[in-house]
C-alpha cells in the first residue's frame, strides 16, 4: 500500500473519529439526555468517574487527539511529493501520536472491561478506528524512517 493511500485512509478515519468523539463530548457537556447506544452501558461510562482526565472530560481529549491526526495527516499528504522537512516531521509526529492514541485507547478499554464492567459501543467504534490508525501509520517502521516515509 502506498504512502499516500495510508495518509488518505488516516485522513478518512481520523474524520470519522472526529465525528465520533465530538457526538460524546456533546453527550458529556449535557446537550443529549442519552447516547444512541446499542447496549445501555454508553451512559454508564461516560458518568463514570473515569469519563474524566486531568478535569476535561476524556471526548475532549479524543476531539484534539482526532484533530491533530487529521491535521498531521493533511499536512503530510500535502507535502508528499516533495518530502520536504514538513513532511518527515508531520509523519514522525503523527506516528509518534498514533502511538500514544492507541496506548490510551486500551488504558480506557481496560477500565470499560475490568473497572466500570460497562461496555461503550461508540468507545469501541473509536478504540477500533485508533487500533487501525496505528496500523496504517507504522510507528515501528516509520520512526526509523521507512513505512509511511519509504518512496511512495
Amino acid at each position: 500500500m502506498s504512502g499516500e493511500t495510508r495518509l488518505r485512509g488516516i485522513v478518512f478515519l481520523a474524520l470519522v473519529g472526529l465525528f465520533v468523539a465530538l457526538y460524546l463530548l456533546l453527550y458529556h457537556l449535557g446537550f443529549y439526555g442519552q447516547l444512541v447506544c446499542g447496549t445501555g452501558s454508553c451512559d454508564a461510562v461516560q458518568t463514570s468517574k473515569y469519563a474524566r482526565l486531568l478535569g476535561q472530560p476524556v471526548p475532549m481529549w479524543g476531539t484534539v487527539w482526532y484533530a491533530a491526526v487529521l491535521t498531521l495527516a493533511a499536512i503530510a499528504l500535502g507535502q508528499l511529493s516533495g518530502r520536504t522537512d514538513a513532511y518527515r516531521i508531520a509523519i514522525r509526529l503523527l506516528a509518534l501520536c498514533a502511538t500514544v492514541g492507541l496506548l490510551f485507547s486500551l488504558y480506557l478499554t481496560a477500565l470499560e472491561l475490568f473497572v466500570i464492567h460497562a461496555v461503550c459501543l461508540w468507545c469501541v467504534v473509536s478504540a477500533v478506528l485508533t487500533l487501525v490508525i496505528f496500523l496504517l501509520c507504522e510507528p515501528w517502521r516509520t520512526l526509523r524512517g521507512e513505512g509511511i516515509a519509504r518512496a511512495s
